[in-house]
């Protein structure tokens, strides 16, 4: 239970702080070609882990995206997963945007009550929806870790500025 306290305390330390970022400008960054994007995206996602080894439970996170180029960019996942053994993840996506899509691979950690840190590697793609100021995105998501494969899926709901 300690490990939801602190989880909950950062997510909402982190929306608070990007609060008034929201206030900024709507406008996107501008290239060539007229092109314009939103270089910032804060999100929530919500889904399911799959059986294996976080046990098919219920998954919730916070994910920040920096976009560097109209096609790349770097981001940060704190993820909690409800679960017996409360697991954590932390990860680091480095992504590839294609219009509506995004192609990510995340080294990260993940931390349970059974054990201390443990590397991994995180595959995944979405495919955003804009929804007025909004966007909502499909993900599917698989870690590789300690030898295991384990299954993400669910959607992630985000604001772009």
């Amino acid at each position: 239970m300690k490990g939801l306290k602190t989880f909950v305390f950062a997510l909402l330390l982190a929306l608070l702080g990007a609060t008034p970022v929201f206030a900024e400008s709507e406008e996107g960054t501008h290239h060539e070609g007229g092109h314009s994007f939103h270089p910032n995206v804060i999100a929530v996602f919500t889904g399911v882990t799959s059986e294996t080894r976080r046990d098919g439970s219920f998954t919730l996170s916070l994910e920040y995206h920096r976009r560097f180029t109209e096609s790349f960019g770097v981001g940060v996942v704190a993820e909690h997963v409800f679960d017996d053994h409360e697991f954590n993840v932390v990860a680091f996506p480095f992504s590839w945007y294609l219009g509506h899509w995004k192609l990510f691979a995340a080294p990260g950690f993940e931390k349970s009550d059974h054990h201390d840190n443990e590397f991994l590697v995180r595959f995944g793609a979405e495919y955003a929806f804009p929804v007025g100021k909004f966007e909502i995105a499909p993900q599917v998501m698989v870690d590789f870790v300690e030898g295991e494969e384990v299954f993400v899926l669910g959607l992630t709901f985000g604001k772009a500025f």
